[in-house]
């Protein structure tokens, strides 16, 4: 039986390397084809968009697609909505100042205006995106203060999340710029009211472009404003690095730039007149010269790159311009053509032979007397390196080069590593996005959808608490946020009366909370861009715990790393968009989507995250965001971590309401739930030690020849039965307590009583 295993264990090993060679294999031969693809794309582009500006001179086109612009359309539009709660009585005239004198007229160090794009129309013209400037911009059709009634009740925490749907419900007027800032007055207890940012997505790319921060109003945290606060656990959400950054190979780069920047200044300072008098004392040899000529073209490159930098409108470098740049630079240095003409024969001199000969005589007989030793202290150092990590003789080249061959050593590890997961890329990516579907399909697949959004939004969630749990059952807490998700998904499942699947394909990523708060101005738009992590597609199981929930997403964390690759690198670059033809990546797009129906999203907070101000000085108490679903995605679910609150934010297509609000009240009951639970068999455990702690005396029954009274010892804490995992069925870990201070117990005495 066990040979029978062993053989169907290596022929599935071989099969598993024939299926990944053999998706390699046609990756690798649609490269060219993807290539071409590239090439014929951006010119029909540039074509295309050059006809198009000529016969419409007055619209600027954008010229650059995304994935939301490929899928967007009039009725499923990719609009970003954030709702914030401020402490306080609305100032609707200093809340609108700040919006213009921030936002709207904001200009740059050229005195344009930063946002331009917020005071043109979008339109479509023959499929492309384009801004209007022509149209006539008034702040008042932006600025928008609500009416604090609704359906004849006042707008309070009762009905405003009905409100806020109703609003985000309804599509931009098509002659207005598509943004909103809306104030929403609220009646409650203590004075609060909210304030609601729509805007289009495409305000958020291409040149001049803004960044939500921007629109939130919100003041920026200076690093000396964080309070570094001792939190009781802490981990980093698995969504956050998908690919981990290599770091041998960029040390190793730095290191040989450093190298060769000290070999080049002493090779200067060594050979160039202007930087060292003494080489004009004596006519330059055939490898002087070769040296000066070197020198002065590397000086004529750099001083026409620099002329380049500052003056844009200098003509390109040519190579009349480089030749007669390096016969000023030669001519500084005293080359002239006489000396270039004589300098091989002052290379071979014969007068300079018996010299010549002398010297290398000498050095290899030093060379051969001193090998020996060389070796001695190479192979000592070297047994050092090896036995203790470093080398103490410094005579050797052990220890100038150990460090640099280490990093080498480790540079060429991370290349192998990263050219084994690019082997394994493909066949992972088939397996994971298109086989990992059964078939089967349920409500979220196959509703017909209508493209306007409801929204919805939990109560918050205190974060000590989402953290202690995950403490306890050795999980992320992004796992504990996406098994109250599941749980939700359930509910939702049960309460429509559909068939409840086994699991949930979704697609799942996170942003740090910079994502929603950096201005545009300095370096938030390089943030924006280079600090967008990937994307994963998760078969999330319905009614697990929240351990098989973390081996799903850390499984699919590790097989996707090529995946969550390929997304950044479109986020950052637009590779897929530009590679591809927009009706065949639309059409992709479209049909991966209906199998991925659910969309995940994480905002996360450092651990000192504190509430954070508006510009006109009053405290935000809380923030919702919502990352709009389109193409056949019907329900986007967003975790979002602010100060010391966790909440979940629910957008779903119109077709699904009412139903769409149970996810947002089932998942904050499934954390407090599980937090609970948790709670609880860390008070029985910590109480059973406790209790054993305590001596207890212990009467043994008599015997026939004596009766002994004695203190049972404490027994160690390793022995309390572990803790089950209910919601799985199968064994888990033990639950871990917070650590207890050990008291040694006092010295026990026995006293031994015969019998009389």
């Amino acid at each position: 039986m066990a040979t029978t295993t062993h053989k169907r264990g290596v022929r599935s090993r071989i099969a598993d390397e024939l299926y990944t060679c053999c998706a390699f294999w046609i990756a690798l031969s649609a490269l060219p084809a993807l290539t071409l693809s590239y090439i014929v794309v951006r010119i029909s582009k540039h074509l295309w968009l050059k006809l198009l500006s000529s016969k419409y001179p007055g619209l600027e086109f954008i010229r650059t697609d995304t994935v939301r612009s490929l899928l967007d359309t009039h009725r499923n539009q990719g609009i970003i909505n954030v709702l914030l709660s401020i402490k306080g009585t609305p100032k609707p005239d200093e809340i609108k100042q700040q919006l213009v004198d921030h936002v709207i007229n904001r200009r740059d160090k050229n005195g344009d205006l930063m946002f331009p794009r917020l005071r043109q129309m979008l339109v479509s013209c023959w499929g492309n995106y384009a801004w209007d400037p022509s149209h006539e911009f008034k702040t008042d059709n932006h600025f928008v203060v609500a009416n604090p009634v609704y359906r004849g009740r006042p707008v309070s925490d009762s009905n405003i999340q009905e409100y806020v749907s109703e609003i985000v419900s309804k599509l931009f007027p098509n002659e207005q710029p598509p943004w909103q800032f809306i104030v929403i007055p609220c009646m409650a207890t203590e004075p609060k009211y909210y304030v609601l940012v729509r805007v289009h997505h495409l305000f958020l790319t291409g040149e001049k472009s803004i960044n939500i921060g921007d629109m939130l109003l919100l003041e920026q945290l200076s690093p000396t404003d964080r309070v570094t606060q001792q939190t009781e656990y802490s981990q980093q959400s698995p969504l956050v690095s998908l690919f981990p950054s290599p770091s041998a190979i960029p040390e190793l780069w730095e290191k040989l730039n450093e190298n060769l920047s000290n070999a080049w200044n002493e090779f200067v300072s060594e050979y160039d007149p202007v930087e060292s008098p003494r080489a004009l004392k004596t006519l330059p040899g055939a490898f002087h010269v070769a040296g000066l000529i070197l020198i002065a073209t590397v000086s004529a490159l750099r001083e026409l790159t620099k002329k380049k930098l500052h003056n844009p409108g200098e003509p390109p470098i040519t190579a009349t311009n480089l030749l007669a740049a390096v016969q000023r630079e030669c001519k500084r240095r005293n080359l002239t053509i006489p000396k270039i003409i004589i300098s091989p024969l002052v290379t071979f001199n014969p007068r300079k032979w018996p010299r010549r000969t002398f010297d290398t005589t000498l050095m290899t007989t030093r060379v051969f007397f001193k090998m020996p030793f060389w070796l001695r202290d190479e192979l000592v150092a070297l047994n050092q390196l090896r036995t203790k990590g470093h080398v103490k003789e410094m005579n050797t080249l052990t220890w100038k080069y150990a460090e640099l061959a280490q990093l080498c050593v480790r540079a060429f590890l991370e290349a192998w590593t990263a050219l084994v997961e690019t082997y394994r890329a493909p066949a992972k990516l088939w397996v994971d996005t298109i086989k990992s579907d059964d078939g089967k399909r349920h409500l979220l697949q196959t509703v017909n959808l209508c493209g306007r959004k409801v929204i919805a939004w939990s109560k918050p969630v205190p974060r000590a608490s989402v953290e202690r749990a995950a403490r306890a059952l050795g999980v992320s807490p992004t796992d504990i946020a996406l098994y109250a998700a599941t749980e939700a998904l359930r509910a939702y499942f049960e309460h429509v009366q559909a068939n409840t699947p086994e699991f949930v394909l979704c697609t799942a990523r996170a942003a740090s909370e910079d994502f929603l708060f950096s201005f545009a101005e300095g370096n938030g738009k390089i943030y924006k861009k280079y600090h967008t992590g990937g994307m994963v597609c998760v078969p999330l199981p319905l009614g697990a715990s929240p351990r098989r929930t973390a081996r799903a997403v850390s499984g699919a964390c590790a097989r996707q790393r090529a995946l969550a690759g390929a997304w950044a690198a479109q986020a950052r670059c637009g590779a897929l968009t530009r590679a591809v033809p927009s009706p065949l990546a639309r059409l992709a797009l479209n049909v991966l989507s209906r199998r991925y129906a659910v969309s995940y999203a994480e905002i996360t907070a450092p651990p000192d995250a504190t509430t954070r101000d508006t510009l006109w000085g009053q405290t935000v108490d809380a923030v919702i965001y919502w990352r709009p679903p389109q193409a056949n995605i019907s329900m986007s679910l967003t975790v979002i971590q602010y100060a010391d609150t966790v909440r979940l934010s629910v957008m779903t297509d119109a077709r699904l309401s009412p139903s769409h609000t149970l996810p947002a009240v089932r998942w904050p009951n499934a954390v407090e739930q599980l937090v609970a639970k948790v709670d609880q068999e860390i008070a029985r455990i910590a109480a059973q030690a406790q209790v054993q702690t305590i001596p207890q005396i212990v009467t043994p029954h008599e015997s026939s020849e004596e009766n002994i009274l004695q203190i049972d010892t404490t027994q160690d804490s390793n022995t309390i039965n572990t803790v089950t995992d209910e919601a799985s069925g199968d064994s888990a870990r033990n639950l871990r307590p917070p650590a207890t201070k050990a008291v040694s117990p006092p010295p026990s005495k026995r006293r031994i009583s015969q019998l009389k």
